[in-house]
């Protein structure tokens, strides 16, 4: 397992700790560390998050929590609900054993401009023609109780995790991890459920290891499985992520049926032909469906 150092210097912007250059061809392929300017940023005291986390319940599927006791191996929603209004929550979140997802907080435009921010560093990083493939800028905020541990699992997304208050490690591995991530299981994520994952005992093994406290902020790859244990204090981390285009997520998806077929398909990235194909009849698929249900 490799570790890597935690940075306490507090920055005035985002940047990246190694040479952008160096950033630029691990973007979306490896993890590497990242500093940001929101550490202990009011925006997200635990007041402010409160009032935002009324605002996300509001949202259909804006607000997810739970709440107990957890391991790494188990599934991100099948941890019972506390039976607590979201004041209490953020009045007992110390002991609480809680973990609440605050989803599209941007729809506020104060958070809007802070993802605006992030927006602009990760295009820079990305470059010119990365950029193109870049979309939908999302913020999601993490409050983390002490000492609770988060689920093995994987994104769709181009993912920077930002830590703003508390501390925690986190391990991220290589999203090319067969032996971690398994075809079969990106899948499902497409096509099933979003928390196909599967924890393997010798992922730590293999996984890069990150301690974060504020300031300090992690690169996480599409499809890099990754877990995190907090710390002995309340965590409030910020998820910055961008989207990239649907052709990618529906080859995935072709691969699923097919191989519900019994045939066993290429991998995306095997031939740009194939991928277009598969993601063309998953589109017109998409389109009969749409004209159905009408």
């Amino acid at each position: 397992m490799l570790t890597s150092p935690s940075f306490v210097d507090i920055d005035t912007q985002w940047s990246t700790v190694d040479p952008l250059a160096e950033c630029r061809r691990e973007l979306h392929k490896k993890a590497f560390a990242a500093r940001h300017p929101l550490a202990n940023h009011p925006l997200f005291s635990m007041g402010a998050l409160a009032k935002v986390a009324e605002e996300a319940s509001r949202r259909n599927g804006d607000l997810y929590v739970d709440a107990g006791n957890f391991t790494f191996a188990d599934k991100w929603d099948t941890t019972p609900k506390p039976n607590m209004t979201i004041p209490e929550i953020f009045e007992r979140i110390e002991t609480a054993g809680a973990w609440l997802v605050l989803k599209h907080v941007e729809t506020n435009p104060a958070y809007m401009a802070l993802l605006d921010e992030f927006k602009a560093f990760l295009l820079e990083i990305a470059g010119p023609e990365g950029s193109k493939l870049l979309s939908n800028a999302e913020m999601i905020v993490l409050i983390t109780s002490p000492r609770r541990k988060s689920a093995f699992h994987f994104d769709a997304e181009v993912n920077f995790l930002a830590q703003v208050k508390g501390s925690k490690d986190i391990w991220v591995c290589d999203p090319m991890d067969r032996s971690v991530t398994t075809e079969e299981e990106i899948e499902q994520y497409y096509t099933v459920a979003n928390n196909a994952g599967t924890y393997k005992p010798h992922a730590e093994k293999v996984a890069r290891k990150f301690t974060l406290r504020p300031g300090d902020s992690v690169h996480i790859p599409t499809h890099a499985s990754h877990w995190v244990q907090n710390h002995d204090s309340v965590s409030v981390s910020v998820s910055f992520n961008m989207e990239f285009p649907r052709r990618y997520s529906d080859t995935y998806r072709a691969n699923h049926y097919l191989r519900r077929l019994g045939l066993k398909p290429r991998p995306p990235g095997t031939s740009d032909f194939v991928d277009r194909s598969k993601a063309a009849a998953i589109n017109s698929l998409r389109q009969v469906k749409s004209l159905i249900r009408r």
